[in-house]
């Protein structure tokens, strides 16, 4: 009898199910300097990493310019085939941060300040603040209060006490800052909520490693897929290079799906070694 070799992981995260259908979701990543390769993105895998745990399906993710035109046209494109789109970056006081004003042509809305938005601006930056928000003030204070110039038809919502920046929300396009840790911040507070009204139900990822390389493996994964793809499980190959290990991944909504397909492959896969 042979040993069973292939080391098995598993990891669940548990949401209440309100509806059969998985959510899409899409991102819009939107910046010059992503684009040159001067910043690093990380919000990727920021939300990549809490549309998982949440059970949104992120299918989708395009990098485009700050240019109006390649910001409304990815929208509107990514709006029209997904559930929610999320955009990170362009919120800002400069010339070149033009994401509201993008969104609201792109929806055919126009721009108005946010009464709320300038009274937390106001509140939160203090007395000390160099250029505090005003629509009528010095040019500083004007280009401050371009980050509460948002569009008329948008829902607002502040999900930290101690930010003034909020998540704006156009039809199902939800805009949000680029800056790392506050992307990381606001989506933490503000994309279970957002999975509840979804009705999310979370994915649930088991995984099998071992030392079958992946061109031996391929015939196994090729049938096994086939048998589970009706029950919405997908499998995954990631090779460990330098380690000479495979990650095989099995990814689905149902816990004895995955499992059970995690373990007919780890038992196949003992047999290949």
């Amino acid at each position: 009898m042979k040993t069973l070799c292939a080391r098995v992981r598993s990891t669940t995260r548990a949401l209440t199910q309100k509806s059969s259908q998985t959510p899409t979701a899409a991102f819009c990543v939107i910046g010059d300097e992503i684009l040159s390769g001067t910043t690093q993105d990380t919000n990727i895998r920021t939300l990549a990493s809490q549309c998982f745990s949440l059970g949104i399906n992120l299918q989708k993710i395009e990098i485009v310019p700050d240019s109006r035109a390649s910001i409304g046209a990815s929208l509107v494109e990514l709006s029209h085939a997904h559930t929610v789109v999320f955009t990170s970056g362009g919120i800002g006081p400069t010339h070149d941060d033009i994401t509201y004003d993008a969104v609201a042509r792109a929806f055919g809305d126009k721009l108005a300040y946010h009464s709320e938005t300038l009274q937390r601006m106001q509140r939160i930056m203090g007395d000390t603040a160099r250029a505090r928000p005003d629509p009528n003030g010095t040019s500083a204070e004007r280009a401050c209060a371009r980050m509460a110039l948002f569009p008329q038809s948008a829902r607002v919502t502040f999900v930290d006490d101690k930010l003034w920046v909020p998540v704006v929300q156009v039809q199902n396009v939800h805009v949000l800052p680029g800056i790392p840790r506050l992307f990381a911040r606001m989506t933490h507070a503000y994309l279970p909520e957002l999975a509840a009204e979804l009705g999310a139900r979370a994915f649930v990822r088991a995984e099998v490693e071992t030392r079958v390389s992946e061109s031996v493996l391929a015939p196994v994964l090729e049938r096994v897929q086939s048998e589970y793809a009706s029950r919405g499980v997908k499998l995954g190959s990631y090779p460990q290079w330098p380690s000479p290990h495979t990650l095989v991944s099995v990814v689905g909504q149902s816990p004895k799906d995955v499992h059970e397909c995690r373990d007919k492959l780890a038992l196949l896969l003992s047999d290949l070694s």
